[in-house]
This record gives C-alpha cells, sequence and structure tokens, in this order.
C-alpha cells in the first residue's frame, strides 16, 4: 500500500499544515458544544472545562511531537518501521502524567464510571500509539517517536489513577469536593475579553494553518498555480481572509467569523439588541481584519500585531469592552443569545407536570367560596 500523496517531502507539509489545522478544528467545536449546552463557563466547572481543552490538546501535540519539518535523516539510527525509538524516563512520566489528567477529568468534569473512563484511557492510549507506530498515518516514512504497548499499559495506569484519585481523594479535601460538572446559565452578560481572545485566537488558528494546508495540498496534488514562486501561500491566506472575514459573516444572522461563532459572539447594533447591519460589519473589517490579512500576507506581522493592538486599545479601559474599531463603526460585540433570545439546551425549565395539568383542565374554573350566613 502506497504511503499518502507520494511521500517525500511533499507529505510531510502536508502533516505540518493539516495537524495544526485538525487541533484547531477540534478546539472550535468542542467550545462550540459547551457554549450550547451549558452557556457562558463560570467558576470551577468553567476552569475544568478549559482543562479538558487543554488536555485534549497536549494529548495531540504528545501524539505527533516533534512533528519534524523534513524527513532528511529521520530515520538514521532515531526512527525504524516498527516501532520508533525506545521510551525515555521523560516520554513514560509525561503520558503518565497526561492520562492521570484524563481520567481525574472523567470523573469529576464529566461524571464517567469506572469502566467507561477506563475505555476512554485504552482508547485515547491506541490511538496515540497507533499514530507514533505509523509516522502520523504514514505521512512520514517512518516512527520517529516511541511507540510500544507500553505506551497503552501507561495510558491504562494513569487514567485508573487519575479516576480513583477523583473518586477517593477529593472528598478528603478539607470542606468536601466542589461541584466539578456545570449547570447551564443564561449567556445575556457582556463577553469578557478572554472569551474574546479565544474567538480571535481560534480565527488565527483556522486562517492560517487552513491557508497552509491548501497550499500544501496544492503543491502536493501537482497543482500549479499561474503564479510565480511562492506566491501560492500568499493568494491562499487573501483568498481564505476573503471566505471567512469577509463572505461568512455578511451570510451568518450573528454576523460573527468562525472563531467568535464558535464561542457564542455576534455582533450587534449599539444600544440595540439585534445584529449589526451588513454595512456596518463590512466597514469593521475593512478597519480590522483586511488591514491584518494583507500585512501578514505582505510578510509584515509585527504591523499586523500593532494594527490589532491599536484596536484593542480602547477595549481595554471601556467598561463594554468596545474597541476601536467597533467604536467607529457602531457595532458592539454582544453574545449570540443577547440577540437571538436563545437558552442553553442544559437549563432546566419548570413545567407543569401533565396529569396535574389534566386534572386543572377537567376541573373548569374554580368556584367563588361561599359567604357564610
Amino acid at each position: 500500500m502506497g504511503r499518502p500523496f507520494g511521500g517525500g517531502q511533499a507529505a510531510v507539509e502536508v502533516a505540518l499544515a493539516v495537524v495544526p489545522l485538525l487541533v484547531v478544528v477540534g478546539a472550535a467545536l468542542y467550545l462550540r458544544g459547551q457554549h450550547r449546552r451549558y452557556g457562558r463557563p463560570h467558576g470551577l466547572p468553567g476552569r475544568l472545562t478549559t482543562a479538558a481543552l487543554v488536555t485534549g490538546v497536549a494529548l495531540a501535540a504528545y501524539a505527533v511531537w516533534p512533528l519534524p519539518a523534513s524527513a532528511d535523516g529521520l530515520c538514521t539510527g532515531n526512527g525504524s518501521a516498527g516501532g520508533g525509538p525506545p521510551h525515555t524516563a521523560w516520554d513514560a512520566a509525561l503520558a503518565l502524567g497526561l492520562f492521570t489528567a484524563v481520567g481525574l477529568l472523567a470523573r469529576h468534569r464529566f461524571r464517567r464510571g469506572a469502566v467507561e473512563t477506563l475505555v476512554i484511557g485504552a482508547a485515547l492510549a491506541a490511538s496515540v500509539a497507533a499514530v507514533r507506530a505509523t509516522g502520523v498515518l504514514g505521512l512520514y516514512p517512518c516512527a520517529y517517536a516511541p511507540a510500544s504497548a507500553l505506551l497503552v499499559a501507561l495510558g491504562v495506569v494513569g487514567t485508573l489513577a487519575g479516576w480513583t484519585a477523583a473518586r477517593r481523594l477529593l472528598p478528603l479535601w478539607p470542606g468536601g469536593p466542589a461541584r466539578g460538572w456545570p449547570a447551564a446559565v443564561p449567556d445575556r452578560v457582556d463577553p469578557a475579553l478572554d472569551r474574546r481572545m479565544t474567538g480571535a485566537l481560534i480565527d488565527l488558528g483556522l486562517w492560517w494553518f487552513g491557508a497552509s494546508a491548501v497550499t500544501a495540498l496544492l503543491h502536493a496534488y501537482g497543482v500549479v498555480l499561474p503564479l510565480a514562486g511562492g506566491r501560492t501561500g500568499e493568494v491562499a491566506l487573501l483568498g481564505l481572509a476573503l471566505v471567512c472575514a469577509v463572505l461568512l459573516p455578511q451570510l451568518r444572522s450573528d454576523r460573527a467569523t468562525p472563531g467568535p461563532a464558535a464561542v457564542g459572539l455576534a455582533l450587534g447594533e449599539r444600544g440595540s439588541p439585534r445584529p449589526a447591519s451588513r454595512w456596518r460589519v463590512l466597514l469593521r473589517t475593512l478597519l480590522l481584519q483586511a488591514p491584518v490579512a494583507v500585512l501578514v500576507a505582505l510578510g509584515l506581522p509585527w504591523a499586523a500585531l500593532a494594527v490589532a493592538a491599536l484596536h484593542a486599545c480602547t477595549a481595554l479601559v471601556r467598561p463594554d469592552r468596545a474597541g476601536l474599531a467597533d467604536l467607529v463603526c457602531g457595532v458592539r460585540v454582544r453574545t449570540r443569545s443577547s440577540l437571538d433570545g436563545g437558552l442553553p439546551s442544559r437549563l432546566v425549565r419548570y413545567s407543569e407536570p401533565r396529569a396535574q395539568a389534566r386534572a386543572g383542565a377537567s376541573a373548569g374554573p374554580a368556584r367563588p367560596p361561599r359567604e357564610p350566613v
């Protein structure tokens, strides 16, 4: 069976772009699901939700680390066609620590039982070992990282240790263990800066790694653009910026780009609970995202960072956290729920029991009490 994309440096370039892109997409889908189910993350459950995301990203990084940029000399004395180099003490300790976090979060955050947690831990460990043993699913010519049955065993042991610690040791904490699973709350307050920053980082990751993936796939399949030299990457960056920052907000009811949409944010009119006008959103894009995209494509990242900092300077001092481009265009960053009135799907709602409702309907209207004679 042949290797993907014919092997060689073309396949390595695909791995360097597609693997980070998949991690960013997975993080965006995870955050989108959490916000739709529970609303705004808050308290210890919110921190555990973030810890679960960090643990997932760390597992993905551990599976592909160090993701070499070149296959030259990779299999000489370092990897082999079998199971890669032997495990080191640091590698084993890192695997044990990561899967201990998996077990602890499975019990304390997601309320999973022992058997289900062990199955999840074993499946994750086997997946990590498979990615390592196959050289990132065949994109690399050999296994460059340790991959053996010891990795799966460490994953199972670490998962069981984490679950046991959450089950047996947390109740011994002074004052008792705090609730680790979230309760859904309406998401109507102004979003905090860290939430907006998360959306911006997701946008940046989707844009940068998406353009890199498009460029790598075009090179891997031998597609030649009618441009010279290294212009393919610049065209991919500008084209993806056009789609994500200009077209998608005009088509979406919340006027958000993919990153803010993943964390439940939207663009609304100033002083009005309705989505921002399309022309205001387009003007904001031309003042903020468009200069950043052009400057990055031209190889001027520090100038692009200066544009972003200029926009953020007012958000740091204003109580409504409005950026400079927001003030100029008359828009505000709000939660999607504050515009469409939506509620989290896990929010507890009171409804009258059916039997009581039927009894009340059959009894008819209540009669006034009789006056004493």
